[in-house]
Order: structure tokens, then sequence, then C-alpha cells
């Protein structure tokens, strides 16, 4: 669930897409079918999926927006990619001054 909820927020699984049939899903991921059933099921009922008979479950026109949620998942990767770089020997004032020039070279349009 959290691999679908993040490629729809990156914009890989565009609004309306098709994703694979449970069966599919579940043969390429080696789980069990009831596994992508119960999965696709909670993500259609969080507004995430639409299940659409013949056309099979696509990514819904219009995604819930969890802004806690995303921003609980962008500080556990900001943790781990420091830890990284700690780990790797560079001090917090090394990281926060690349990550202060990174930011300066950023257009606005980027933000989007």
């Amino acid at each position: 669930m959290a691999q679908i909820r993040a490629g729809i927020e990156r914009g890989e699984l565009l609004p309306d897409s098709p994703l694979p049939t449970v069966r599919q899903l579940a043969g390429d991921l080696a789980i069990a079918p009831n596994t992508v059933a119960r999965a696709y099921s909670e993500l259609q009922s969080e507004g995430w999926l639409v299940g659409d008979g013949r056309r099979g479950t696509r990514v819904a026109q219009h995604v819930p927006v969890n802004r806690r949620g995303r921003m609980r998942s962008l500080r556990d990767t900001i943790e781990k990619f420091v830890a990284s770089l700690r780990h790797r020997g560079f001090t917090f004032d090394e990281i926060a001054a690349e990550l202060g020039r990174f930011g300066d070279t950023r257009s606005p349009q980027s933000d989007a």
C-alpha cells in the first residue's frame, strides 16, 4: 500500500492509470492474491484507487491529500539521509550548509 501511495504522490502513477490485476501483482511480488486484494480494497476505501469493473483497478482522478503523512514521510527520509551522511563522516554543519546551497539553486517552479 505504501509503495502504491508513494508512486501516486511522486507522479509515477497518474490519475486514471490502470494497475495490474490482483493475480498479476501477487505473482510479480510472490505474495498471496488475498494480500493484494486487501491492499487494493483498503486503498479504494481511502480514495487512492477506484475499482472500475471491466476496466479494472485504476488510480483515482482526485487522490486524498494526507499532509501529516507526507510530512512524516519527509522527516523519516531526511533522518535516514542525514544518518547515512553522518556515517560517512560529514558533520551536521556541513550537511546543513550543503542543503542550504542546494535550496538556493532551486527555481521556485521546481517546488510545484
